[in-house]
Parts: structure tokens; C-alpha cells; sequence
């Protein structure tokens, strides 16, 4: 949840800046997915946290933070970034 909630700060921070922000589909679809993942996770800590459509779920977008994670952090390492952006 910690994650998805720094997404969209950063997302909010940056991005709307623009005068004439037009979304482009893949930008649609991870706010949706980050929005999916952060109603699961609400539903995991205030409710049903034993159900096990809840668990997989939560599990497969800690497993898709980590692993893009890793990924931005190799890329930062190969080409001698100092900062992500």
C-alpha cells in the first residue's frame, strides 16, 4: 500500500504539470493497476485479510513492485545514473 500511495504522489507531483495532458494507454493502465492494488490492500488490512483471492492478489502486485523495482535499479546501475529521474 506504501508503494502505491508513493506512485501516485509522484505521479501527482510531476506529471499533471503539463498544460494539455493527453493519457496514453499504457500510462491508463498502471493508475488502474496501482488503483486495483491499493483497493485489495485496504481490503486485506480492514477486512479479509484470510480470503485467498486477496493474498494471490496482494501477492502478485508486491511481486510486480519488487520486481520493477530491481529492474529500475539495474538499469540505474548499468548505465551510472546517479538518480532515477
Amino acid at each position: 500500500m506504501v508503494m502505491v500511495i508513493g506512485i501516485f504522489v509522484f505521479w501527482t507531483t510531476t506529471i499533471p504539470n503539463i498544460k494539455a495532458h493527453h493519457f496514453e494507454f499504457r500510462e491508463i493502465v498502471v493508475i488502474g493497476l496501482e488503483a486495483c492494488i491499493l483497493l485489495f490492500a485496504l481490503y486485506a488490512i480492514f477486512g479479509s485479510f484470510n480470503k485467498i483471492y486477496v493474498k494471490v492478489l496482494n501477492t502478485i502486485g508486491f511481486g510486480l513492485h519488487l520486481l520493477t523495482t530491481i529492474g529500475l535499479l539495474y538499469y540505474m546501475l548499468a548505465f551510472k545514473f546517479d538518480s532515477l529521474y
